[in-house]
């Protein structure tokens, strides 16, 4: 039972990373400025889950910051198969930089910045210690 509630949620993350890499092409027809909307919207629900330490949450966000970076190379695709030499190089490792911003880095940072923010968790409720030398009962209690 427990191997199909993982299953049903590595499910849920690859449909999070689908879903965020079809939106981030779609996006980035219409403009760099929308994609990077989309990319603000993706990493502002990664901040307030993490601040509200919904992990569930956290983790689709996290899935959809990555189908972002995945969907930024495949839009840099045709520009990197068009060029030649340094340019193309350089336009793949500006596509791994990104991604790797993505995967890595934007969440670190903003797990960071959640950090700092949230109010600290309440001091545990202070628990009795127990007696070194426990009572004996003797005859006299029962009365």
């Amino acid at each position: 039972m427990k191997r199909l509630g993982l299953l049903g949620w590595l499910i849920a993350l690859l449909f999070a990373w689908f879903a965020a890499f079809v939106v981030t092409g779609m996006v980035l027809d219409e403009g760099l400025g929308w994609a990077l909307g989309w990319l603000a919207a993706v990493w502002g629900v990664f901040l307030l889950a993490e601040s509200l330490r919904w992990v569930p949450l956290r983790d689709l966000a996290w899935s959809a910051s990555v189908g972002w970076g995945f969907g930024l190379i495949r839009w840099l695709d045709p520009l990197v198969d068009g060029s030649a030499g340094a340019w193309r190089w350089l336009l793949m490792a500006a596509g791994l930089l990104c991604l790797a911003v993505c995967v890595l880095v934007g969440p670190a940072l903003l797990s960071g910045l959640a950090r700092r923010l949230r109010p600290p968790e309440p001091p545990p409720l202070p628990v009795e210690k127990p007696a070194a030398y426990p009572r004996q009962w003797g005859p006299k209690d029962e009365a």
